[in-house]
């Protein structure tokens, strides 16, 4: 009993989604209860995007979640379609029909819950299920689309309800230690801890959203990821609960390259501004990255965040400068890179073998945090392929 879930890379073309259903089909056949979710095909979604402003779109969320929601349903009626002509039975399923109810937060909605009624009553009557992943509907029946990565959460919050194993499938072979387009000799993972995902997910890597995984790790879900077609499992990567080995401190590098640096300073030490500043920040429905604030000798406070740009924008757009009395200031040119690894809270030296990597070939960092598994740097964009490579070389990965 598997949920498989197939990017739009993978489901790009006739030919793929034929091959994707025979694949599907075969499983069936071999008496396996399967769901399948699939994104929208190849470049759909771009393309959806590009009609809406030619019409004249202008910012309403409410009317592009309605549009955007249509790439999958066209690749998931396409796909059931070829899955049937198998001799295989098969149904797709929006979002809604598939049960998920959703947040009221257009273009980035939460998933509530999940009413497994009606695709139960699908595969007890012996059928494939393919359900459009990406998007659910309020409790008013308002269609929301879930986000970035949100066929992943879509596939994994399915495989959690009904207690199934998830498979993901894209165009790589699973997740290399950093992006093999910096380092070609970035090493792929056999496997990797749920928390290690997280981390690298949420500071920048791009094979998987941070949703998901926090799911599959509150769920216990076993979570593969790895290229479709590929039925080697050896050939990508098992994010699941496990451990290392002790010689094995550093697990990847990640880098957050859509990073706004936003800034207010000499705040009066109240708590007054920085509440009403938080309570906008939760209106928008925004989490924002690090936070770091300083007190100055007269008391006052110099406060920092930081968030995606287009989280930055949203901010920039409600934030008014004579309610809040304090005026913000966004900086860009800047990227987020972290080394991340469960044995950086049990090795001594890791944090000084990073800053002195970068300080020996010349690359400036600005501000530092660190986490449990994690150290992140801000250093700016022109030297990030510098930093991946010396510091993949460093620590072997």
């Amino acid at each position: 009993m598997i949920v498989e879930k197939y990017g739009g890379t993978s489901v790009a073309d006739v030919d793929k989604i034929k091959a994707i259903a025979k694949h599907v089909a075969d499983i069936k056949k071999r008496g396996h209860d399967i769901v399948v979710v699939a994104s929208a095909m190849g470049k759909t979604t771009n393309a959806l995007i590009q009609l809406a402003k030619e019409v004249g779109y202008a910012n309403n969320d409410r009317e592009m979640d309605s549009l955007l929601s249509t790439g999958e349903q066209q690749t998931v009626t396409l796909l059931a379609m070829a899955i049937e002509a198998l001799g295989v039975p098969a149904i797709s399923l929006t979002g809604y029909q598939a049960g998920f109810i959703t947040s009221n937060h257009h273009a980035h909605a939460r998933i509530k819950d999940i009413d497994l009624t009606n695709l139960k009553q699908q595969l007890d009557q012996g059928k494939v299920v393919v359900v459009a992943g990406f998007q659910g509907a309020t409790e008013n029946g308002e269609i929301t689309t879930l986000g970035r990565g949100g066929s992943d959460t879509t596939a994994v919050a399915l495989a959690a309800k009904l207690g199934w194993n998830c498979y993901i499938y894209t165009d790589v072979d699973g997740v290399y230690t950093t992006d093999p387009r910096i380092y070609p000799q970035a090493k792929r993972l056999e496997e990797i801890t749920y928390n290690e995902m997280m981390q690298m997910a949420s500071l920048g890597s791009g094979v998987l959203e941070t949703r998901c995984v926090e799911i599959a790790s509150k769920y216990n879900i076993q979570l593969y990821l790895g290229r479709a077609l590929k039925t080697d499992l050896s050939k990508g990567t098992f994010i699941m609960e496990t451990k290392h080995l002790e010689d094995m401190p550093i697990t990847g590098i990640s880098v957050k390259e859509d990073y706004a640096i936003m800034r207010v300073l000499n705040i009066e030490n109240d708590g007054i501004y920085l509440g009403n500043l938080f309570q906008l920040i939760a209106d928008l429905n925004i989490n924002i990255d690090t936070i770091s604030q300083q007190i100055s000798k007269d008391n006052k406070i110099n406060f920092t965040f930081y968030c995606n740009e287009k989280q930055s924008d949203l901010i920039l757009q409600n934030y008014k400068e004579e309610e809040f009395g304090y005026k913000i200031e966004r900086i860009l040119g800047f990227v987020k890179l972290s080394v991340v690894g469960v044995g950086i809270s049990t090795h001594s030296g890791i944090a000084s073998k990073t800053l002195n990597t970068l300080t020996k070939n010349g690359i400036k960092y600005y501000q530092i945090t660190s986490s449990e598994i994690s150290i992140s740097l801000t250093i700016e964009k022109k030297d990030k392929e510098k930093a991946v490579q010396v510091l993949a070389q460093a620590f072997d990965l």
